[in-house]
């Protein structure tokens, strides 16, 4: 049995550019600053204590419940079907999103930002599908609106 938690918004993760680390432009790399939060961690308690309980009513032989511990941290080093999202969001105004419903950057109308960092938080599940999708509506756009006449799509 396997399940899938949200992860949602706070101000201490966040993305900025490296001091240090520069790419071989010399320009800075992006750093990404993150780490499980406290409501994280419950949100993950809860479910394994369901899904043991889910295991046990069906009578399972051989139960290991694993998941995350008070104070557990972020880890790149174990596999956990992680998928960040966030960098670049997606929403109606400009002072508070990166991109606009079509993906197109609200300051440089020839930038078009695909991908999961649309999304302000995790969701519980997989989100490639909802990527796809929003890859084929920003597609379609610049498809049929955007190469006809190319602009802003949509008006900050």
């Amino acid at each position: 049995m396997d399940a899938h938690g949200a992860h949602q918004s706070y101000r201490a993760n966040y993305l900025s550019l490296d001091p240090t680390y520069q790419d071989a432009y010399g320009n800075p790399l992006l750093r990404m600053t993150f780490d499980w939060q406290p409501n994280d961690i419950k949100m993950n308690r809860f479910m394994q204590e369901k899904m043991g309980a889910i295991a046990k009513a069906m009578g399972g032989k051989a139960i290991s419940v694993s998941g995350k511990q008070d104070g557990s941290h972020f880890d790149t080093r174990s596999y956990q079907t992680t998928h960040l999202n966030g960098g670049a969001i997606m929403g109606a105004d400009p002072q508070t999103s990166a991109v606009n419903r079509y993906l197109q950057s609200w300051d440089v109308h020839n930038v078009f930002v695909l991908g999961a960092s649309a999304f302000p938080q995790g969701l519980g599940y997989n989100p490639t599908g909802l990527v796809a999708a929003l890859a084929y509506w920003s597609a379609r756009a610049i498809r049929e609106q955007y190469l006809k006449q190319p602009g802003a799509l949509l008006k900050a």
